[in-house]
């Protein structure tokens, strides 16, 4: 069937719901283009250019920032204390683990 291969309708927010979503934005960061949910954790982590941040779901209030000077380009749960993140780091790709109290290393 057509349709399962056509874009997906999006239905406006309704109304009753309008007043419970949140916006984030950080001044100076651009490109939010990668999400990965931390459910366990209440987490969701946002990849941006320049920028890692982790949100608490239930409040969307920014938890922590690390500057990755990279536009971020994967985001993986890795296990319970660490997050994957891959990013285009000025045209040399790097890989590094992120922990609640900010970046590693980076690896690869």
């Amino acid at each position: 069937p057509t349709e399962l291969w056509g874009p997906s309708p999006v239905s406006p927010v309704p109304a009753e719901l309008q007043d419970a979503a949140k916006r984030f934005s950080q001044g100076g960061v651009s490109h939010y283009l990668t999400l990965t949910l931390d459910e366990a954790e209440g987490l969701l982590y946002v990849g941006a250019r320049e920028a890692v941040f982790a949100l608490a779901t239930g409040t969307v209030e920014l938890k922590a920032a690390t500057d990755c000077f990279n536009y971020v380009r994967f985001l993986q749960s890795y296990n319970s204390s660490h997050l994957y993140a891959c990013g285009t780091y000025a045209f040399q790709p790097k890989c590094t683990y992120i922990v609640s109290g900010g970046p590693q290393n980076p690896r690869g």
